[in-house]
């Protein structure tokens, strides 16, 4: 699936210039948050759709996108933004207009309670929070919307993108019905 921009670069630099006009500072570990939420809601709107070429992983400290991580870990660097299509510019103002004014501790409060990040962090740390996930936690349309996490057996619990639960089956065996 091709992105609707061609880094995260690109929006994480958006998202740092609209910040700066604004004259708000954007801390990285906001921009983190902005990201993944971008890229959630994003995916939730466009039936899977990738806004953005970024892959997340599930931390301690929320979602983190690793390459925008390194290079903001020392402040912003320098490069020219290139400015999204119009309707990705849309979509991404609404966005920023929607959280830009929590702070960051509330960003991780909505981001704890997503299905797609509690999924990829039981798995453990550093576990991709992938496309699917995203879009089936904020409402892909699929009509199968991850809602709460099923509760965890005895036994290692294994999970479709989908976010339930999947059954156990041994190669030679029936498959399970149900």
């Amino acid at each position: 699936m091709v992105p609707a921009v061609r880094s995260t670069l690109d929006v994480a630099l958006w998202m740092h210039f609209r910040a700066e006009s604004a004259g708000e500072a954007l801390a990285a570990h906001k921009l983190q948050r902005m990201l993944y939420l971008s890229q959630a809601h994003y995916a939730g709107e466009h039936r899977g759709g990738k806004l953005m070429p970024a892959t997340f992983l599930a931390t301690e400290g929320g979602p983190m996108e690793p390459n925008i991580f390194q290079l903001f870990e020392l402040g912003t660097p320098a490069n020219v933004v290139a400015d999204p299509p119009a309707s990705i510019e849309d979509f991404l103002m609404g966005l920023w207009e929607k959280y830009r004014t929590k702070d960051p501790d509330a960003l991780l409060d909505i981001i704890r309670g997503d299905a797609a990040f509690a999924l990829a962090f039981k798995q453990g740390p550093l576990s991709e929070i992938t496309v699917d996930m995203m879009t089936a936690a904020y409402g892909g349309g699929t009509g199968q919307e991850v809602k709460a996490m099923p509760k965890a057996d005895a036994d290692r619990v294994y999970w479709t993108n989908s976010g339930k639960a999947a059954t156990k089956w041994i190669p030679g065996q029936k498959r399970p019905k149900g």
